[in-house]
Order: structure tokens, then sequence, then C-alpha cells
């Protein structure tokens, strides 16, 4: 693994699109920390010590830093490692010197290429634990960009945060459990958001303007 943190992005959700260089880190590493879900999906087998993360952060690395001295620690993170992800964090606790990161897939990424559609010009916003977000600020600066939801913090909000009107020309994707057996990206209207079924996890993506 050559450093002693490694920071791994296992992509959107589908084990084969980690990279070759991210499962061989995995399989180096003498303890694993991530979601249970990571876990299970890239975990194979019990040659590390594996440490879920929930919302005990702050507990865990201050864990790996009494034991990363002697051990070889990896933590797997979703998508890009460091777009709006926990690699940021640990990067700031244990410093660039002492952290490897390997690329992951982030969910915009995949979606677009699904879409066969290029993300160039889009800029990238989260609604993950932000409630200082300006929406209609955002609707009205930026002509192309990506919102990631989370459970609260929805389709729903957005309709009711945000005031459009359908001469404004907006076209929405929704996309959820991208890359996983239940994929599904859906052209809705604004009209629909707050009807539209989506999943804990979803993407937004806006558009104002031509095709």
């Amino acid at each position: 693994m050559g450093k002693r943190i490694c920071i791994i992005g296992c992509g959107p959700g589908d084990t084969d699109l980690i990279t070759l260089k991210g499962k061989r880190a995995i399989e180096e590493a003498d303890v694993i920390a991530g979601s249970r879900r990571l876990l299970t999906d890239f975990v194979k087998g019990d040659y590390a010590t594996t440490i879920i993360l929930e919302n005990n952060y702050q507990d865990i690395l201050e864990e790996v830093d009494r034991i990363r001295k002697d051990k070889r620690v990896a933590f797997l993170v979703s998508g890009d490692p460091l777009l709006y992800s926990l690699g940021e964090s640990i990067i700031k606790r244990f410093g660039r010197d002492n952290c490897e990161v390997i690329p992951g897939i982030s969910s915009f990424q995949y979606a677009f290429c699904q879409l066969k559609e290029s993300w160039r010009d889009y800029r990238v916003f989260s609604l993950h634990g932000n409630k200082d977000m300006d929406l209609n600020k955002t609707f009205k600066e930026n002509k192309r960009f990506i919102l990631l939801l989370d459970p609260k913090q929805n389709l729903k909000f957005i309709k009711g945060a945000v005031k459009l009107t359908h001469e404004q020309g907006y076209t929405f994707y929704i996309a959820s459990n991208l890359s996983m057996p239940t994929e599904n990206i859906s052209r809705v209207s604004f009209e629909d958001l707050d009807s539209f079924p989506e999943e804990s996890l979803s993407i937004l993506i806006v558009r104002r303007g031509d095709e």
C-alpha cells in the first residue's frame, strides 16, 4: 500500500467498478474501515480487522490514530473519495504525506455515462447535511448543475423551496441506485418532483435552456 493510510474510492455501488489498484489495496490492508455495505461488498474473508463506520467518524479517526503506526489502514468510501466525502476529513486529520488516495467513479460521472452525455460545464453541489444552501440562488446563477440529495433534502424539499415556472425551460433527470440492479434514471418535470418516487440516495441533474 505504500502509505500507512489509504483512502479508496469504491465507485457508485457495483463491485465491478472499483479500480484494480483499489482492490489490491483492500487485500493488502491490516485494518479496513467502511460502512456495513462497503465492508460486505468489498472485503472477502477475515484477513483484516474491520471497523464499521456509522455516525462515529471522530471516534474511528481517533482509534485509527492509535493503531496506524503498526498497521496498514484502508478507508472505504463510496464514489469519488474527495468529492463531498469522508476522505477530506481523513486527510485533514492525518496529513497529506501520510495518506494515499485511490480515485473512484463518482455517481454523477456514472449517471452521465448512462445518459451518453457530457458533464462539461456542470457544477456539483451537495445537500447532504447542508441546510444552509440557498437553492433559489443556485438555480438562478447556474444553467447546468448537479445536486446530491439526502433523505430529507430530497425532490419534495426542492419542489417546496424553489420558485420556478414552466416557461423557464428546465430539464430534470433524477438518478437513483446507480450501477445497482434497481438503477433508475428518469426525466421528470418540475411539477412532478414532489410526487416522483425516489430512493434515499439520489442525484438530480438540472439543465436550463437547450437540450
